[in-house]
């Protein structure tokens, strides 16, 4: 009895929430004339938009979503609902759908259930208007099972419920609703994410409003003509760039490309727009002070106070020097396996970082290898005679205003270091560690300094790796040695420093000296958050085929993106692109490799994260698929920082 009164009590109280809702729309015209609660049908543009929600955060940029559900147990009825009020199926399903006869389970059981099983009660997916290519799909959630003779009815269920008619296409998003239609393929018109991202004009990378003269850039970027109070308009995407205030590139981007990733590090807006330099609105404003601002679905642009762009550029820098933890004293050639976190001071960050996910059970593989300490690279610098340049070169005042001079005086002690040799027991020794341990193999030295793959300051890309042959003589090996040391003052990099205030005196390179990975099948790299909702808990992974980059300058090359998301048991898998140096059709990475991955990034994700504390929320993780079983070999992992929005704070479906 109580328990069938609990029951009543909470349907009387559900029907006073609906009333309620209807009051408070007659009593306010304008509820009602903005936006629709539910439809069971669209009959045209007015009534979509007042349906559609346009996602604060997305992976494709300036689309609108109509979630719906059709009802299998009351006749199939099919509801369109008010997206922005219900982000999620369950939460209009729960508010109203519910009956005494007809109850909705807890969330975890709606989830399970409604997306996974046969006798569900609902089919569900959304319609998504893809408006730069004028592109019409639907669309279930990734780990949706539902079969394929099920989703052609359904299709042709909701597409005579739309205006649109002929126009919707399914669009698979996984590997999963790829087997799915094997055997109806030829029944549904397809949209591929080829056809999606074909379309695609504007790509935000990094959120945010930015003050800074207007600069386009037609051709190559010096980055010596880079300063901070500039927004970039980029041609051709650039292999390094200082510190701007936003970039705006003409080609799309690899999102977790090195420039993306820069730009996510140090908070500077960053977006791409395909037709950028013959835009009409940007010419105008060219070498005016602007005010850019990057939003999911949408840029603006306008001109700009300098009241307001010196507010902006006093509190994007940061006040406080940064003097990095420099050991002098160590100088025995260390296997990676026995570096820690701690290790950062002698065999620099990236090193240490590999080093201590050696811990990780059951263990993660990497290259290996052995680490030069930094005191090496201090000597040379010491006995080549260069301590009285770098302290005139950092501390010349007169250098802030001469970018161009200090181009040429950065470029001058690259040469003076790579001129100077190298002592020759260091050498010998490097070399002997590596004909013991590999001779067969080339190598790689890899830059790890204390001062890069830090919580705040990820600084990828800023320094150099040089690869060595089988069998490489002593004066190669002590040339490419002298050609990662000298990078540490690589104009990117300096530039990269002085804006963070880190001494540069107190920076010092250390050798990641490695095995070369062969049999690798593709490169790639990982992020181990949700970088588009931040209650949908997962991991963002972007790979592409050997001969292409995910971390470089890759112009319109588009990498395989996978979002896999992990807040339940059961993964679930989203195809966001796929790799444009593949053949229609095909995938770098299988449901295999990309549940083994994830299982990897999860792992490095629950070791890293503790240990770094709450400088990151996220793991950036490079890394290799190799051999003929495929295996994952992780190349490196840092600490980032996800920022989110309040549209990003999304529950999970």
């Amino acid at each position: 009895m109580t328990v069938r009164w609990f029951i009543l009590l909470a349907w009387a109280a559900s029907l006073c929430g609906h009333g309620a809702l209807a009051q408070a729309r007659q009593d306010d015209p304008s509820i009602s004339a903005a936006r629709l609660e539910s439809a069971h049908e669209i009959h045209d543009a007015a009534t979509w938009a007042r349906l559609a929600a346009r996602p604060a955060s997305s992976a494709i940029a300036r689309t609108e979503v109509v979630k719906f559900l059709l009802d299998r147990e009351t006749d199939r009825t099919l509801w369109f609902v008010d997206t922005e009020r219900w982000t999620y199926h369950y939460a209009f399903a729960r508010d109203r759908l519910w009956t005494l006869l007809r109850p909705v389970a807890d969330h975890e059981t709606f989830n399970r259930r409604e997306y996974r099983t046969p006798g569900r009660r609902f089919e569900m997916g959304s319609i998504v208007h893809y408006l730069d290519a004028d592109l019409w799909t639907m669309e279930l959630i990734g780990g949706d099972t539902l079969e394929g003779e099920k989703i052609v009815r359904l299709f042709d269920e909701v597409r005579a419920a739309l205006w649109i008619g002929d126009r919707l296409r399914f669009r698979p998003l996984s590997e999963l609703h790829e087997r799915s239609l094997d055997a109806v393929r030829g029944r549904l018109p397809i949209a591929s994410a080829e056809d999606v991202f074909a379309g695609v004009m504007y790509q935000p990378l990094k959120a945010g409003t930015a003050f800074g003269t207007l600069r386009i850039v037609r051709g190559a970027l010096d980055p010596a003509t880079v300063r901070p109070d500039q927004v970039l308009v980029l041609e051709k995407l650039p292999d390094e760039i200082p510190v701007s205030a936003a970039i705006i590139s003409a080609e799309l981007q690899a999102p977790l490309g090195h420039l993306a990733l820069l730009c996510a590090s140090r908070g500077t807006p960053n977006m791409a727009l395909r037709g950028a330099l013959e835009s009409a609105e940007i010419a105008r404003l060219e070498g005016s002070l602007v005010a850019l601002t990057v939003e999911p679905q949408a840029y603006t642009l306008r001109p700009a106070t300098l009241a307001e762009a010196e507010r902006d550029w006093a509190r994007r820098r940061p006040k406080a020097p940064r003097l990095p933890r420099l050991d002098r004293d160590r100088y025995d050639l260390v296997p990676v396996s026995e570096l820690r976190l701690r290790s950062a001071s002698f065999a620099g960050a990236k090193a240490a970082q590999l080093g201590e996910i050696s811990r990780v059970r059951p263990p993660v593989v990497t290259p290996g290898g052995f680490v030069v300490p930094v005191s090496h690279y201090l000597d040379h610098v010491r006995d080549a005679g260069l301590a009285g340049t770098i302290e005139a070169l950092v501390s010349d005042p007169a250098l802030r205003a001469q970018p161009a001079e200090r181009a040429r005086r950065l470029a001058g002690l690259r040469r003076a270091i790579e001129d100077a040799p190298v002592e020759p027991s260091l050498v010998a020794d490097v070399r002997a560690r590596m004909r013991a341990s590999a001779p067969e193999s080339r190598w790689i030295l890899r830059s790890s300094t204390n001062a890069e793959d830090l919580a705040g300051f990820t600084g990828a890309g800023l320094y150099r790796s040089v690869k060595v042959k089988p069998g490489a003589t002593e004066a190669e090996l002590a040339r490419a040695i002298r050609e990662v040391w000298a990078s540490v003052w690589l104009q990117g990099a300096y530039e990269e420093r002085e804006w963070y205030r880190i001494d540069h005196r107190a920076v010092g390179m250390a050798l990641l000296v490695q095995p070369f990975v062969d049999g690798a099948r593709a490169n790639g790299v990982a992020i181990t958050a949700n970088p588009f909702a931040e209650f949908r808990p997962g991991v963002l992974i972007n790979a592409q085929a050997l001969g292409g980059s995910v971390t470089g300058a890759a112009g319109e090359e588009i990498p395989e993106q996978h979002l896999v998301y992990t807040f339940s048991d059961e993964l679930e898998e989203e195809l966001l692109s796929r790799s444009s140096r593949l053949p229609v059709g095909e995938l770098l990475l299988g449901t295999t490799e990309v549940r083994a991955l994830t299982d990897t990034l999860l792992r490095l994700h629950k070791h890293l994260i503790p240990r770094w504390g709450d400088r990151a929320n996220a793991v950036d993780v490079e890394f290799l698929i190799a051999g003929e079983d495929r295996h994952v070999v992780i190349l490196q992992a840092r600490p980032f920082t996800v920022t989110y929005g309040d549209g990003q704070r999304m529950e999970a479906e």
